[in-house]
């Protein structure tokens, strides 16, 4: 079956996903990378996102909101949004295939999903699937470097959602009112107020885990702790960041979304999600909601060279290339729609292609 982007043949497979219409893309076959530039027309059906809320430890009972507030966001964002409130309705690695991006919305606990699932979530990461969560998304598979409890059964989870709250005290007592600032600027961020003041259960970090590549798009102001004084752990710290992983992936958290009130009432939370969203399963151009084509790189695998088309003229567009330890080999400016890089320094193997605030695309350098 075709559908957007996707080949099936038990000889071959497409090794990332692509967009209706798009012509060039990379065959793998028996482990060789080879350049085709083929016709073939791709079903146009909406993105589809799988909105996951199984807890097997504290529920906060926002399931039933958060999936109001993200059926309405599916709706103007034409992505059709699938419920799965239970581990048993988690699909399979083929009904995965199907979803372009996987939401756990405070999910909690260490319990939740069997082994095949687990590597079948791995494997539709690794092939380019997003993930986003909320909340107590960080409270899910905590980390075996946090302290406490209920740790080490997926390292891969809290990895890849870039951190696991320290089990006691794990946040601030009830939902006080504080100042978030932003970081840098991200689509996610765009129709925000900064600062952004909010009522939270703020999570902490200090003896849980924090990833070291989180793209932090939200820190809250130094908190006060439950006997009215500082402690090391209410210093300033990030609620909300993204992650562009090789595959091509894009995974966003926020700590906010503690209570039924931010999935009803909570316009900002709202807009903050809604944007997310929208970055997550499309390449915004500076405005929010602008969704540009999206950009091409050719030849990939590259040899000696690439060219990199934007399909809008720029100025000065930071890029930088990332290999698979997450360093930087190199790093300059695109001018105009269309630039030449020179790629022959380059070691073979799979780079991430980061042009700021339009797209990640992978790179295959094969010489």
């Amino acid at each position: 079956m075709l559908r957007r982007g996707h080949l099936h043949n038990p000889y071959t497979h497409v090794s990332q996903r692509f967009d209706p219409g798009r012509t060039i893309f990379i065959l793998v076959m028996r482990n060789i990378l080879l350049p085709l530039s083929v016709a073939i027309t791709f079903s146009a059906s909406a993105q589809r996102v799988l909105h996951f809320t199984a807890t097997s430890g504290y529920d906060h009972g926002t399931r039933e909101v958060s999936l109001a507030m993200f059926t309405a966001i599916g709706n103007e964002l034409s992505v059709e949004v699938v419920d799965a409130p239970t581990p048993s309705a988690f699909p399979d690695a083929a009904g995965l295939a199907e979803f372009d991006a996987i939401i756990f919305s405070n999910t909690s606990g260490n319990d939740i999903l069997d082994a095949a699932q687990r590597a079948d979530l791995e494997a539709w990461v690794n092939a380019g699937g997003h993930v986003m969560g909320i909340h107590a998304a960080s409270d899910t598979y905590r980390h075996s470097t946090a302290n406490g409890n209920n740790t080490g059964t997926w390292d891969f989870y809290a990895e890849l959602i870039g951190a696991s709250v320290q089990e006691n005290p794990n946040h601030v007592n009830g939902t006080p009112l504080y100042s978030m600032q932003h970081v840098g600027t991200h689509a996610s961020t765009a129709d925000l107020p900064d600062p952004w003041q909010k009522n939270e259960e703020y999570y902490y970090w200090e003896d849980g885990y924090y990833g070291p590549d989180n793209d932090v798009v939200l820190t809250v102001e130094e908190t006060v702790g439950p006997n009215e004084q500082v402690n090391s752990y209410d210093a300033p710290r990030p609620m909300s960041w993204y992650r562009e992983l090789p595959s091509g992936s894009r995974i966003f958290y926020t700590a906010l979304g503690h209570a039924t009130s931010n999935y009803t009432d909570d316009a900002l939370f709202r807009e903050h999600i809604k944007d997310a969203l929208a970055w997550m399963l499309a390449n915004t151009v500076g405005i929010p909601g602008q969704v540009a084509p999206r950009p091409s790189v050719s030849p990939n695998p590259a040899y000696d060279a690439v060219t990199v088309v934007l399909h809008h003229s720029v100025h000065d567009l930071p890029y930088r290339i990332v290999d698979a330890m997450g360093r930087t080999v190199r790093q300059g400016e695109l001018t105009g729609d269309r630039s030449q890089l020179d790629v022959r320094l380059l070691h073979n193997g799979t780079y991430r292609l980061t042009m700021e605030g339009v797209a990640t695309i992978p790179l295959h350098i094969m010489h």
